[in-house]
C-alpha cells in the first residue's frame, strides 16, 4: 500500500487554505497533487472524475459550494470534505464521503483521512468493490451474509456477540476472540474487552471513549495506543 499514489486535487476559494492542503498532499508519500482549483465551476470545466482518485473539497465556497459540486458530478471519486463548521458533518456523510476534516487541519488528522482513502482504494482495484466483501454468521439456526462495510461495532454479551449493523442487529453464538479472527485487522479493532469497532466509522475519540455513528463506546487504556496507530494518529 505504501507505493500506491492517489491522484488528488484540492478545491478551496481561500488561497491560504488551498496552499496549506496542497502542501500536505505534496508531502504525503501516497498522494500526487494533480491540480488546485478556486471553486466548483473550475472543477466541472476541467476535471474528468475518472482521472482523479481523491478530491479534497472545501464545503463553503462561492458560486458552487462543495455539496452542489458533488451533486453535479456524474462519477464522484473519493471525497474528503473540509470545513470550519462541524454542523455540516451529518450532511457530508449522506454523500458517502471518505472523511470530513475540520479546519485548521493538523498533519496527523490529514494522515488519518489519507489512510481511509488508501484502504477504500485498495478494494476498488481490479473492479473489486469493498461493498462485496462479506462474512457469514450463524444466528437462529441460519447462516446470514453480512457485508463488512455494514458492521458498525460488535459487542460481547456472555457467550454471544451482538453485531450492530447499519440497519439491524444480529446475535451470534461465538466468542469475541473467534469473531475477531473473521474480520480484517486493518479495518476492525478490539478497543475494549466488550467491543470491536469498524475503524472506518470512527468520528472521534479521547482517552476514555470512541464515538462512531453517533454512539459513544468505552476505550480500554491499554488499547488507546493501538487505536491511535490504526488511525494514523501515533
Amino acid at each position: 500500500m505504501s507505493e500506491k499514489k492517489l491522484k488528488s486535487i484540492v478545491v478551496d476559494d481561500s488561497e491560504m487554505q488551498r496552499t496549506s492542503v496542497a502542501k500536505l498532499i505534496k508531502d504525503h508519500q501516497n498522494l500526487e497533487l494533480v491540480a488546485e482549483y478556486r471553486n466548483g465551476v473550475e472543477v466541472l470545466q476541467n476535471v474528468k472524475s475518472n482521472e482523479i482518485d481523491v478530491i479534497f473539497l472545501d464545503v463553503e465556497m462561492p458560486l458552487v459550494n462543495g455539496f452542489d459540486l458533488l451533486k453535479s458530478m456524474k462519477h464522484t471519486p473519493q471525497v474528503v470534505l473540509i470545513s470550519s463548521d462541524p454542523s455540516h458533518a451529518l450532511k457530508a456523510f449522506d454523500f458517502n464521503v471518505t472523511d470530513y476534516l475540520l479546519k485548521p487541519i493538523t498533519p496527523p488528522r490529514f494522515n488519518t483521512a489519507v489512510k481511509k482513502a488508501l484502504v477504500a482504494s485498495s478494494y476498488r482495484k481490479n473492479n473489486v468493490i469493498d461493498d462485496d466483501r462479506h462474512i457469514f454468521v450463524k444466528s437462529n439456526l441460519q447462516r446470514i451474509k453480512v457485508k463488512l462495510t455494514d458492521i458498525k461495532w460488535v459487542e460481547a454479551l456472555g457467550d454471544y456477540v451482538k453485531l450492530f449493523l447499519e440497519d439491524a442487529t444480529i446475535l451470534v453464538l461465538t466468542s469475541m476472540k473467534s469473531f475477531s479472527e473473521k474480520l480484517p485487522a486493518n479495518e476492525f479493532l478490539r478497543i475494549h474487552k466488550s467491543y470491536i469497532i469498524n475503524l472506518n466509522k470512527v468520528e472521534k475519540f479521547n482517552s476514555n471513549s470512541v464515538e462512531l455513528c453517533g454512539e459513544i463506546l468505552p476505550l480500554s487504556r491499554k488499547r488507546k495506543m493501538e487505536l491511535k496507530e490504526a488511525l494514523g494518529e501515533a
